[in-house]
């Protein structure tokens, strides 16, 4: 059974041959001759599948090569494993995915055929065909299953939700993804622990970080030191970590040398200790994703405990949260306690240079000591407590609870504080060069993708959770009406979206007689709009200026302040376009607006989400102009 030799496997190690069968391969005399010796070796999983080939004219040459090498050395099937794909197809040296119920019978059947085998040992889905309804692609690979030409079954190149559907249609033995010490994803998304607690053997590829980084190794101070300790190449310690993060892990080797495939092998055995591990934590993601019967076993908790205060006993505190949730401020009672600080945006440099940093600190007999980053997951937070636990020190976190759409807020402010106005895409990334605390908006979407809860599991000796509160400032008392501009106070005479010069503007019915009576009840007035035509080349800034002057000009009510983004729409890149709250932050800013009596009107969802994010009321445009919003009314 291909499942009972996957858990038994050894040496847990198997053999890729892409190498072999690409555009770049060597001649069939060698390559045979590599899988022979892998096989003599003791290596029992060969990785094939029909698309290692050159192009379509020799599709099915890898299943070709592994049967021919095989038939050989007279080897039994029953003690190997030949794990071949289906679902990918190589066109013009292209590899496109094709998961069509045809496509993936035919490939099957010509599977069976090139390897010689009634049934396919173990087959993996080669990727999710974006054109076909996954559904399809797994209810066929699910009936082939059940004609018995297939034995087990699995998914490359996947992820967690992917696994969940297709184990509503088979048992999922094994998926193949990439792994490496280079390449932490796997570990850092929970795939790698999830699919252990689901008994799912993980296949890893390129566990040497693939072509693009063939000399990484030889190029990394920390597996040349390690590498020079065990006697060994930074490669084989490279391998040799994969242990680190999980011991079922099976790295595939992609050799097109006979002294590879002794090298790899030779990894298996390099006894790495704890010592190892955390030099490796240091400059590589390597924690654990977590054992049988470590605290990652344990339900993920978030702690409201006590609040985290400094006291006078050794201690390491861990300020964490997304960009923006306000750690700073938090960091402050620490200093005022005598906590040495390490962040990164002030000392610069990386996560891993920073826990060296604290080593250092810890050496030279510092006992308290304060982290503030953003530490999204397990992954980013475990070298910390693995260097308290080695020190004796226990670590505490505190984690600053803040929604998105308040770090946005905070950062904006930032922004507006600092510069006087929400900076532009280019504005900022000049700015990060010497101001690192202003990532654009796509760095919160990340962390919020890949954030994990911290626990106590993780080893942390307490966790707190602290709920972001966003506390109104007394000195803003005045009163705002934020107006959206097209479609909202404005049309067109040509019938365009928006003006593209002044004589084209038509203001709509109603709006200074509503307006003025807002004026009335003590409001001052601004426009609120995002002008992304500029950034497309569709409307000139001065004539978008020039437009809305002229509709101030129509309008006859006074404007304290016209405000717009002309920055693209897509993708996100700055914090003034709405949603994004940069304008609002900047007007309650400048003109010390209180949220509890600020408005803002539109017609579109944009301008709802930038409202509801500001907190503030929101009416949209036929409900306000119709007469049946009074003036003042919140």
């Amino acid at each position: 059974m291909a499942a009972a030799l996957l858990e038994s496997l050894s040496p847990r190690v198997g053999l890729g041959t892409l190498t072999l069968c690409d555009r770049n391969r060597p001649d069939e005399f060698e390559a045979t001759n590599l899988i022979q010796f892998a096989v003599q070796q003791g290596i029992r999983l060969i990785d094939t599948a029909p698309s290692y080939c050159r192009d379509m004219s020799d599709f099915h040459f890898g299943e070709h090569l592994v049967r021919r090498s095989l038939q050989a050395l007279r080897a039994r099937p029953e003690d190997l494993i030949v794990a071949t794909k289906a679902g990918m197809v190589r066109h013009g040296g292209k590899w496109l995915p094709c998961g069509t119920r045809a496509h993936l019978i035919e490939s099957i059947e010509q599977s069976r055929q090139a390897l010689d085998v009634e049934t396919i040992p173990l087959l993996l889905l080669h990727v999710r065909d974006p054109q076909v309804a996954f559904e399809e692609s797994l209810e066929t690979l699910a009936e082939l299953q059940q004609q018995n030409k297939v034995q087990h079954l699995g998914l490359c190149n996947t992820n967690i939700s992917e696994l969940r559907i297709a184990s509503q249609f088979f048992k999922v033995a094994c998926i193949q993804n990439e792994l490496s010490v280079f390449q932490t994803n796997a570990l850092t998304s929970g795939l790698l622990k999830f699919a252990r607690e689901q008994g799912i053997t993980f296949l890893a590829h390129r566990p040497l970080g693939g072509h693009a980084r063939k000399k990484a190794a030889q190029d990394s101070f920390v597996l040349k030191t390690l590498a020079e300790r065990h006697q060994c190449s930074p490669e084989e310690v490279a391998i040799a970590a994969l242990r680190l993060i999980d011991s079922s892990v099976i790295p595939l080797i992609g050799a097109t040398r006979l002294s590879s495939v002794r090298s790899s092998i030779k990894s298996l055995s390099i006894p790495l200790d704890v010592s190892d591990h955390m030099a490796l934590s240091m400059e590589f993601a390597v924690a654990s994703a977590g054992q049988p019967g470590s605290s990652f076993d344990q339900e993920p908790v978030c702690d409201d405990a006590s609040p985290v205060t400094p006291v006078a006993e050794p201690d390491i505190v861990v300020i964490m949260g997304i960009q923006g949730a306000g750690k700073s401020d938090r960091v402050v009672e620490f200093a005022q306690q005598g906590y040495v600080r390490l962040n990164r945006d002030e000392l610069g440099g990386t996560l891993e240079e920073l826990n060296v940093r604290l080593q250092m600190l810890l050496a030279q007999g510092y006992r308290r000591v304060v982290l503030d980053n953003t530490y999204a997951n397990h992954a980013s937070r475990r070298p910390i407590i693995q260097i308290g636990q080695a020190s004796g020190i226990p670590v505490r976190c505190l984690f600053i609870d803040t929604p998105l759409n308040e770090a946005w807020q905070n950062i904006a402010l930032r922004m507006v504080t600092r510069y006087g106005v929400p900076l532009g895409p280019e504005e900022m990334k000049l700015m990060r060069k010497f101001d690192p605390n202003l990532p654009p908006p796509p760095a919160l979407l990340k962390w919020q993708q890949s954030f994990e809860p911290p626990s106590q599991a993780e080893g942390f000796a307490q966790v707190e959770r602290q709920p972001f509160v966003r506390r109104p400032n007394p000195e803003h008392t005045s009163r705002g009406l934020l107006l959206d501009v097209d479609g909202t106070l404005r049309t067109t005479f040509s019938g365009d979206v928006f003006p593209r010069s002044a004589d084209d503007v038509r203001i709509l019915p109603r709006r200074t007689e509503i307006l003025n009576q807002w004026v009335a009840a003590g409001y001052q007035l601004f426009f609120v709009s995002n002008q992304a035509g500029v950034a497309l080349g569709q409307v000139q800034d001065e004539s978008v200026r020039a437009a809305m002057l002229r509709t101030a000009e129509l309008l006859a009510v006074p404007i304290t302040e016209i405000t717009y983004c002309s920055h693209p729409s897509t993708p996100p890149s700055c914090f003034c376009r709405k949603p994004m709250p940069g304008l609002g932050i900047y007007l309650i800013e400048k003109y010390k607006l209180d949220r509890q009596q600020l408005v803002m009107v539109g017609d579109r969802q944009p301008d709802q989400e930038f409202a509801e994010g500001l907190g503030i009321r929101y009416y949209d445009e036929a409900e306000f102009f119709s007469g049946n919003v009074a003036a003042g009314s919140l």
